[in-house]
């Protein structure tokens, strides 16, 4: 089997649009630099290693990215790692399918990096209050900022989320969780009357989509992310945040507070409790003194 078939036929496992998107985006780009015509078994770990090195001296990031510029950069160590662990699944499902013997991936050790105290990805209070101030005249994107904030739902959540699985009177809905699952949100009254401003500006359409565009179509995605990007800019930040770092503020939140993890993992929709330990204790040095201002003397 070529690599090209292998790939196709990797590309037809039921998989959220999103996922789908991006293993599509990344592996064809890598199948093609080493040879889609080759046979798998053809495959050899040298092959991987020298294109991982390749990723490692890259110079240019967001190539051929459908809303960011290219940048003259070197690849983030996550990227790298997010990269390398698509190689990994895909050649270890070539394997599961009995296409391949040993995966050609199987030598590679692929360490998460870790991330430096206090750099995070958490947007900070003082960035939300910033991209609300920048949005204030705009109903739909304050909505946005105000749900993605307090709710900490995903980007597909919000764009993906109907009128009718609105619950107003009680500050929650039901949206399209990961995988397919369905699951409750949560928000505040503040959250709640956003989004009631946001529906009396909302044009007529076909679609029952909360959030549209102004031609009248669903958000994607990629579209919320966008819009926390632009807002970024308006604001004047110093960094350029997405929709995640909304969500991963509110794990933050939910750690500083005390909230029980099982609380927190619940909210957030994870299906394993180490994503919502690991992910979302984005802590900093401030952090560490007050756990030592607990202990007694």
């Amino acid at each position: 089997m070529k690599l090209s078939e292998a790939l196709e036929r990797f590309l037809l496992v039921d998989r959220s649009k999103q996922t789908r998107d991006t293993y599509a985006k990344f592996l064809s780009g890598f199948i093609s630099d080493i040879g889609p015509e080759r046979p798998l078994e053809l495959i050899r770990p040298e092959d991987i290693d020298a294109y991982i090195q390749d990723m490692r001296f890259r110079d240019e990031k967001y190539m051929d990215h459908p809303s960011r510029p290219t940048q003259h950069e070197p690849l983030s160590p996550a990227t790298i790692y997010k990269n390398i662990k698509m190689i990994k699944t895909f050649f270890k499902w070539c394997v599961d399918r009995s296409f391949l013997e040993i995966s050609p991936a199987a030598h590679i050790v692929n360490s998460k990096p870790g991330i430096p105290l206090g750099q995070g990805k958490a947007a900070t209070d003082e960035e939300v209050e910033a991209l609300l101030a920048a949005a204030r005249f705009k109903p739909r994107n304050f909505a946005i900022v105000k749900l993605l904030s307090i709710s900490g739902c995903r980007a597909g959540e919000l764009a993906s989320l109907r009128i009718r699985d609105l619950d107003l009177d009680r500050n929650c809905a039901l949206v399209n969780g990961k995988g397919g699952q369905r699951r409750w949100i949560y928000f505040n009254p503040v959250t709640t009357q956003a989004i009631r401003d946001w529906l009396e500006e909302r044009p007529n359409c076909p679609t029952d989509h909360v959030f549209v565009s102004s031609d009248g179509k669903p958000m994607q995605s990629a579209s919320v992310s966008q819009v926390i990007r632009r807002l970024c800019q308006t604001a004047r930040l110093s960094r350029s945040l997405g929709a995640h770092s909304l969500r991963h503020r509110v794990g933050l939140t939910f750690a500083r507070q005390r909230i029980a993890p099982r609380v927190a993992q619940a909210y957030l929709g994870h299906k394993n409790i180490t994503i919502t330990l690991s992910y979302y204790q984005d802590i900093d040095e401030s952090d560490l003194f007050e756990a030592g201002n607990t202990l007694e003397s």
